[in-house]
């Protein structure tokens, strides 16, 4: 083999390698760009899946929001609702108040409402001895029904009962009438002022009473 045998072969041997060389270059290329395109299609569909997640919570949390607020503004109507109707009421308790305190501009009702004040608390405390309390100008009425109470708690009992006022302490002045009763030296007692008695009443008949002014109202 002449040089000229052995420079063509060598030719050819390096045009192998070369062409060898560029097929395994284009492969590495062509594998280089799917697994690209693999990942880049991958972080695509991760991408549109947080924002499909993140759309669905804010969408969700949206409607959350809204029920969150519409129940808010419903509760505050409600509350402001409810505080109109318990103004209401508590206007119905001082009017009812108010003409309970006018019984003792008709002396002659007002005695015999007091009469039987007494009495029905002496019934209820069933003892010998009861000190009563009342206001202060009230004490000149209760002084004249002493005697009464007594005799028809007798006659009624066939017990003989100790009625007395109680004169170191008054009911307040602020308090419409009535009596309140103490036995057993002060550890029992019987509260018949009109504003206990109005507040009994008050309670049992709340649900007549909200009917009445409240009938409309859902």
């Amino acid at each position: 083999m002449n040089d000229q045998q052995v420079k063509q072969q060598i030719q050819q041997m390096v045009s192998f390698i070369r062409q060898e060389a560029d097929e395994k270059a284009n492969e590495i290329k062509v594998k280089a760009e799917e697994e690209f395109n693999i990942r880049k299609l991958s972080a695509v569909e991760a991408a549109r899946a947080k924002i499909r997640a993140d759309y669905d919570k804010k969408s969700k949390q949206i409607v959350v929001n809204q029920k969150i607020a519409k129940s808010t503004q419903s509760n505050g109507a409600r509350l402001r609702v409810l505080k109109a109707m318990d103004l209401e009421l508590q206007n119905v308790l001082v009017d009812a108040k108010k003409q309970l305190a006018s019984i003792r501009t008709v002396p002659s009702q007002y005695k015999a409402l007091m009469e039987s004040l007494i009495l029905q608390g002496c019934l209820a405390l069933r003892d010998s001895v009861i000190v009563l309390k009342v206001r202060l100008d009230d004490a000149p009425i209760v002084k004249e029904l002493i005697g009464t109470v007594s005799d028809k708690y007798k006659k009624m009992t066939k017990s003989e009962v100790k009625l007395s006022i109680d004169g170191s302490v008054f009911l307040d002045e602020s308090c419409a009438g009535g009596v309140v009763l103490y036995s057993q030296e002060g550890r029992i007692f019987l509260d018949n002022s009109f504003e206990a008695r109005l507040a009994i009443a008050y309670e049992q008949n709340m649900p007549v009473i909200r009917t009445m002014l409240f009938q409309n109202v859902v």
